[in-house]
């Protein structure tokens, strides 16, 4: 009887099987087609907040507990995000590199000498630069916190 219903059900599924890789657009998909979709799954300007959000958390926490190479590795992933921000969403690139320009100041140093009186100066820095940009493109409803809820990395304690 198990076989019975093994052989049922690979019956089903080849022809969905079949019929998937027959309509996979990247592989039959004329060039157009195919630029066409990629272009729809870059990642939105949400999707990459999302991101810079969790980043935005860790980096304090990671202060905060005297992580500091995991802290500069937070602002340079946090700046990766906002470099692919400005290649995804063009009509956003000015306000983010003004972001990129301004938001980091201090961090290098206050990490380097791992100093969190030094690291808290460049954090509510960074956070006001955040606001800056949110209230540039129509977001302000968006206020982060000047003490972010404790990081979800497990590198965190």
């Amino acid at each position: 009887m198990k076989t019975i219903y093994l052989l049922a059900f690979f019956m089903l599924m080849n022809p969905l099987l079949a019929h998937s890789t027959d309509n996979d657009w990247r592989k039959t998909g004329s060039d157009k087609e195919k630029l066409n979709n990629v272009v729809k799954v870059i990642p939105s300007t949400a999707d990459i907040m999302f991101q810079m959000g969790e980043r935005y958390r860790n980096l304090y926490w990671a202060g905060k507990q005297g992580k500091w190479e995991f802290a500069q590795y937070q602002t340079e992933e946090m700046q990766s995000l906002i470099k692919e921000l400005i290649l995804t969403r063009p009509n956003r690139a000015a306000t983010a590199q003004a972001f990129l320009l301004d938001a980091f100041k201090g961090f290098e140093n206050a990490i380097e000498q791992k100093d969190w009186p030094k690291f808290q100066n460049a954090f509510a820095l960074m956070r006001e630069q955040c606001m800056i940009c949110h209230r540039q493109n129509e977001h302000a409803f968006i206020v982060l916190n000047k003490t972010p809820p404790k990081g979800n990395s497990p590198a965190l304690d």
